[in-house]
């Protein structure tokens, strides 16, 4: 059915002269509409056109410009404009003239940096170097580069916006394509959306090869302090049979000095004080005197004792580093804490000495169930580093309770402290707040795996200024088991 035919009905009573007026004025209106927008994409197409002139004199920029505004007005089809035109389409295109200023860029380049018309043409193509990073310097856009011919890569540039964007460019001369100017042409496609993903695998693969070596360098410790425990448990037991002897030795010796001092002074007290000098006097390689001889008299009780002292500590020191370095399987039994405590200050004396360690340990608290080598080594741990985080004249408690399933024990210093963001890291590995070479960072960490593993908890508390406090809550031994044991 035509047009005439349709409007028939409800325009029946204007007869057909009416009727063709009336098609008549609506064909010529929908041309004159149809001529009213190609006018007005004719009056945009020449204004974005002399805009461009106005700051480009290329002649190839402005064909390239053509073609583009062309394509967009008139919605057509670039693909049947020739291969410039699709280039424009699918790349993002920048020119320069031989010296790098840049004398056109088609839309996707423009929308890619951010960047308009009158913000880029006659500027310098370095204008979108990010000069902040240096190590980028090899990807920033040089068109020079093109000198001997075409040049692919990866070039980076900082946007509009000061973000970074990249684009996998190819740049030649325009002499390859055009007579009308010298200079040359950029076209690429971006890949900043690609080079951010690269980034983040590249960054989590970094983040995995680092965890893999502190598990190494864990594992390799671990190692290290295995071995270092089997040697120290061999060198102790080396070392406790000279003491034993040498022990031995000074209660006989010290037995045969007061042996003597009682035949000295037995004899002093026979002869007169002149024979005694003229008998001393006898013998001139001892070179002795009233003088000499009563500070030796007086002197060798409290040396040999002196001595004692010594020899019964390193005796305890070995018993307790025998203890401490066995590395066997160990079957849990009742643990008095006490005596974890009294085996770990002996260990740590060297750190102790400096401060004050006051202990309030009830006699009448119940055993846990666990390893003593493995509890001492925890409270070894935590001493040593309170020890090291006090001033001079610091000072540590050591406080004991139990309530009707758990044994609990702290150990609080009057340190510096630590802020909320250290103190969420002190049980991870490798995390130390000591200067570097000044520990390992693992002595936590493995102090809370082994109260884990007894079935405990390890926990801190702390702020700057206020010290920090370290709590150790143990399930109690059953007293079956205990009883059994």
């Amino acid at each position: 059915m035509d047009l005439f035919t349709s409007l028939q009905g409800p325009f029946a009573g204007l007869g057909s002269q009416g009727l063709f007026l009336m098609s008549s004025t609506v064909i010529l209106l929908i041309i004159i509409f149809f001529m009213y927008k190609t006018y007005r994409a004719s009056m945009n197409v020449e204004a974005r056109l002399s805009e461009f002139a106005s700051l480009s004199q290329s002649a190839f920029g402005r064909k390239l410009r053509l073609i583009e505004v062309n394509a967009d007005e008139y919605k057509l089809n670039k693909r049947v404009l020739g291969p410039l035109a699709r280039i424009i389409d699918e790349y993002c295109v920048m020119t320069t003239n031989e010296k790098g200023i840049i004398t056109f860029a088609n839309d996707r380049f423009l929308s890619l940096s951010g960047f308009s018309f009158r913000q880029l043409i006659g500027q310098h193509e370095s204008m979108h170097h990010p000069k902040d990073r240096p190590e980028l310097s090899a990807h920033f856009m040089r068109c020079e580069q093109a000198r001997r011919g075409v040049w692919s890569g990866e070039v980076c540039g900082r946007g509009e916006d000061g973000e970074l964007y990249w684009v996998n460019m190819f740049i030649f001369p325009l002499s390859y394509i055009t007579d009308e100017d010298d200079g040359y042409i950029y076209f690429g496609t971006d890949i900043t959306q690609i080079k951010a993903q690269n980034s983040e695998l590249i960054q989590a693969v970094r983040d995995k090869d680092d965890k893999i070596n502190q598990v190494e360098s864990m594992l390799l410790h671990s190692e290290k302090m295995a071995s270092l425990g089997t040697i120290s448990a061999g060198i102790a037991h080396e070392i406790n049979n000279p003491i034993a002897f040498v022990s031995a030795n000074l209660r006989r010796s010290e037995q045969y000095l007061t042996t003597l001092s009682k035949v000295i002074a037995g004899l002093r007290r026979r002869i007169s004080p002149e024979r005694f000098e003229q008998f001393l006097q006898a013998e001139q390689s001892l070179r002795l005197n009233m003088d000499s001889l009563e500070m030796i008299l007086n002197d060798h009780p409290h040396l040999m004792r002196e001595t004692s002292e010594g020899i019964d500590r390193i005796k305890k020191i070995i018993r307790d580093l025998k203890h401490f370095s066995h590395n066997e399987q160990e079957r849990y039994q009742p643990v008095d804490l006490s005596r974890c405590v009294a085996t770990s200050m002996n260990l740590a004396r060297h750190e102790l000495e400096r401060v004050r360690v006051t202990t309030h340990l009830p006699p009448d608290l119940p055993p846990v169930n666990g390893s003593e080598s493995q509890l001492s080594q925890v409270l070894m741990n935590i001493l040593v580093n309170a020890a090291q985080a006090v001033e001079q004249d610091g000072e540590i408690r050591i406080e004991a309770h139990s309530d009707e399933q758990s044994y609990c024990l702290s150990v609080t210093d009057n340190g510096p402290g630590m802020d909320a963001a250290q103190l969420e890291q002190i049980f991870e590995p490798f995390f130390t707040t000591k200067p570097i070479g000044q520990g390992t960072g693992l002595g936590l960490s493995i102090s809370q795996d082994i109260i884990q593993r007894h079935g405990g908890t390890l926990t801190a508390t702390s702020a700057p200024g206020e010290g920090t406090r370290i709590d150790i809550r143990l399930p109690l031994a059953e007293k079956k088991r205990a009883h059994a044991a």
